[in-house]
């Protein structure tokens, strides 16, 4: 789990996964409809997502996606 002092970097871990997904404009609600899975191929708890999006809010507030990307 990320803490939101950085961008997450291993692809294969839930907070990745789901900075990856709301960057892409993916809602909060969609997600938990959806969980990812983490790098133990484990669904990610509803709480987990939840603080992730907390943690991703303030991360993107911080350190805006490029435009180009």
């Amino acid at each position: 789990m990320s803490h939101g002092k950085a961008e997450p970097t291993n692809a294969n871990a839930a907070d990745y996964k789901i900075y990856a997904r709301l960057d892409a404009g993916e809602s909060l609600e969609s997600i938990i409809a959806n969980p990812p899975t983490t790098k133990n191929n484990k669904v990610t708890k509803i709480s987990n997502i939840k603080q992730e999006y907390g943690f991703w809010q303030r991360w993107r507030k911080n350190n805006p996606k490029p435009a180009n990307k």
